[in-house]
């Protein structure tokens, strides 16, 4: 490959300089916004009138499930946010992924505790065209969680840790390596006790999802368990 002129070394800088705008715009406008949307009227929202919705034909039965009737629990996460603009777009995918999560009963101020088993490390993936220049990049994600369940819901404060986005910028002839720096987030719904999920035999689990408000686009928490229609522990 050639040698870049002083013109195209400008240029290229300035590419650069506007993808690491792009991209933390991305990861921070997807993920300081997302407790500012609602998710949507079947994602069991409860923001309204603080009480479950009601039971419809995804699988629940209908039963009055408590904190005491679930464990194995496992957190999955999922995300597909896109930035169209002019002469831009760009595309930040995260790979499926999830973790497990303990739930211990809790003889003080709550139900049950909830912690993570081990924070899971999933890739996501960058990539699109800004102007004339394609790129191309990925990296990690530390993922984990916590929080406690009362009264059949369960409050999770979910930790993402973006790592640093390595990847390559294509102009033409010209294959420029680049680096995004990273960034750390906590959701803690909009009550900020944290996202709220709950206890459902549907087997789907329960999903909170969030728009993306700088283009197109979501953000999502599934919460799987396990339901024993006995309570696994004396409510009392």
């Amino acid at each position: 490959m050639p040698p870049l002129n002083e013109e195209e070394n400008i240029k290229l800088k300035i590419f650069h300089r506007t993808l690491t705008v792009v991209l933390l715009l991305v990861l921070s406008t997807s993920c300081s916004a997302l407790s500012l949307v609602n998710p949507p009227s079947d994602a069991g929202d409860t923001s309204d009138t603080g009480d479950p919705p009601a039971a419809d034909a995804s699988g629940d039965t209908g039963e009055v499930l408590t904190c005491f009737h679930a464990n194995n629990y496992v957190l999955s996460f999922d995300h597909t946010l896109t930035v169209n603009q002019e002469g831009t777009s760009l595309t930040h995918i995260l790979k499926q992924g999830g973790i497990a999560l303990l739930s211990e009963a809790n003889s003080g101020g709550h139900d049950a505790i909830i912690t993570t088993a081990s924070p899971q490390t999933l890739n996501f993936e960058y990539m699109g065209v800004l102007g004339p220049c394609s790129v191309d990049s990925a990296g990690t994600v530390n993922v984990s969680a916590e929080g406690y369940c009362d009264a059949g819901i369960i409050y999770l404060n979910i930790t993402e840790d973006w790592s640093d986005t390595e990847g390559t910028m294509t102009c033409e002839d010209s294959v420029v390596p680049f680096s995004a720096p990273g960034a750390s987030f906590t959701h803690s719904g909009a009550s900020g006790l944290g996202e709220e999920f709950l206890i459902t035999d549907d087997s789907n689990g329960h999903t909170v999802m969030r728009e993306f408000l700088g283009g197109e686009g979501y953000h999502s928490w599934t919460l799987m368990m396990d339901i024993s229609l006995v309570p696994l522990v004396d409510e009392d």
